[in-house]
């Protein structure tokens, strides 16, 4: 149950409480009341046959004295006279004075009406017992007064009642609205969604927790802008001691070994013809197989760590070498590699990060899939850099992502993007995105 709701009930509940405190005090009342009035009404009506007959006696002859008697008593409201003809034996009942209300519900009756009581009086003429005037008590009138009242009153008090549960559920609802904006700025924040506020707040109980709410959003937003900045500096650091190590490689051993090349042929090449200038020949022969392995390794080492072409040329181009290099020495595969011919070019990092998504996943392609083609995608559009590579082999089944991937994924989430892996029986397609970097 919503905290308006648990208001609004806890309200009515002390709205019933004391509606039915009210109605026990009113009822207790009502029936003093009640009894007061019924009580007043016999000794009135009492007084008034007295006064009728005294009136009456010296006037009626005696035997016409009951009939007369009920023809000129005006029964109060709140009590009953019957008059009794010793003579005739019959009843009368005198006119009542005004005409009587409908009768409160049964319930209600029983409820205020106090105990009956009646009386009997004797007309009496020269000593002669003439009739009898039976006097009692009838609370039902002034009950169906009091019925009425309550009705009025109680109907007013429920129209009041849900009059004030009305303007208090709206009360609340216009002061807890904020809550609500608070709390899926909360959610926001919690799906990653930094720029949530809440913003100004004008319920002042609230105020604080929304000001409260926006300030922690402002501190994730600085600690996510810290955190990026960090893992930039880490990938461009990286980046920086691979080319580095890549300078010296190429700056360093690439003359050594040419020297060693050119030694080795002069070697080779100055022997004498004879028996020991051939075992001099084969050992420089050796010398320079060895170089070349060297060579080899050393150029694999820079590919590794840093292609060479990047930063020296725009990063279509150094892709497409890459796919044409592929290709001569794949040449069972198709090759197809989608470049806009508008393609901006990215900062380092990014740059390097595109290149060896493309390298390790047709490297993995090429060793795994058994692919028959194997297709890539580099776009560019205001949100960042998207990358797409396929292949139509026979996909990773349930094998775990090698240290290539795995060396991808950390890398692309350092530099904030995404990277996934879809595996199908219809090939690997890896699909990855790059925001757009600053320099570390």
């Amino acid at each position: 149950m919503s905290l308006t709701a648990r208001i609004v009930v806890l309200v009515l509940a002390v709205q019933l409480a004391l509606v039915a405190a009210l109605g026990v005090f009113l009822a207790a009342n009502a029936r003093e009341a009640v009894a007061a009035e019924v009580a007043a009404s016999m000794r009135s009506a009492r007084e008034l046959v007295l006064t009728t007959v005294a009136a009456l006696i010296d006037t009626v002859p005696g035997e016409q004295l009951p009939a007369t008697l009920a023809e000129r008593l005006v029964e109060p409201r709140h009590a009953r006279i019957l008059i009794y003809d010793a003579a005739s034996g019959r009843m009368a009942s005198p006119r009542n004075a005004a005409p009587r209300p409908d009768p409160a519900p049964e319930w209600f009756t029983r409820m205020l009406a106090p105990r009956v009581q009646s009386t009997q009086l004797q007309v009496v003429e020269n000593r002669t017992i003439r009739g009898l005037a039976m006097i009692s008590g009838d609370p039902a009138a002034e009950i169906a007064k009091v019925w009425d009242d309550a009705r009025t009153l109680f109907g007013l008090l429920a129209l009041a009642g849900l009059a004030q549960l009305a303007l208090i559920w709206a009360a609340l609802r216009a002061g807890l609205r904020p809550l609500s904006r608070v709390s899926a700025v909360l959610d926001r924040l919690a799906g990653g969604d930094l720029g949530a506020r809440a913003g100004r707040v004008r319920t002042p109980d609230l105020a604080p927790l929304a000001a409260d709410v926006d300030r922690l959003a402002q501190a994730l937003t600085d600690a996510q802008a810290d955190r990026a900045r960090l893992s930039r500096q880490v990938v461009g650091r990286g980046d920086q001691e691979r080319a580095a190590i890549a300078r010296d490689l190429h700056d360093e051993y690439g003359p050594c070994l040419f020297a060693l090349r050119v030694e080795a042929g002069a070697i080779r090449d100055t022997a004498p013809d004879d028996t020991h200038g051939d075992t001099i020949r084969d050992h420089a022969e050796n010398i320079l197989t060895i170089a070349d392995q060297i060579r080899q390794v050393n150029s694999a080492l820079l590919s590794g760590l840093r292609p060479m072409a990047l930063g020296q040329l725009p990063l279509a181009i150094v892709l497409s070498d890459l796919f044409d290099d592929l290709a001569l020495r794949n040449d069972t595969i198709r090759w197809l590699l989608d470049l806009p011919q508008d393609l901006p070019e990215p900062d380092e990092a990014t740059a390097l990060t595109i290149y060896r998504i493309l390298q390790e996943g047709t490297t993995n392609a090429l060793r795994h899939a058994g692919a028959t083609s194997i297709s890539a995608a580099v776009a560019h559009d205001p949100q960042g850099w998207t990358v797409r590579l396929s292949d139509d082999g026979i996909g990773l089944r349930g094998a775990a992502e090698g240290n290539g991937l795995s060396g991808m994924r950390e890398r692309v989430g350092l530099l904030g993007g995404s990277f996934d892996v879809q595996d199908g029986a219809r090939g690997v397609t890896i699909r990855a995105t790059l925001p757009d970097q600053t320099d570390p």
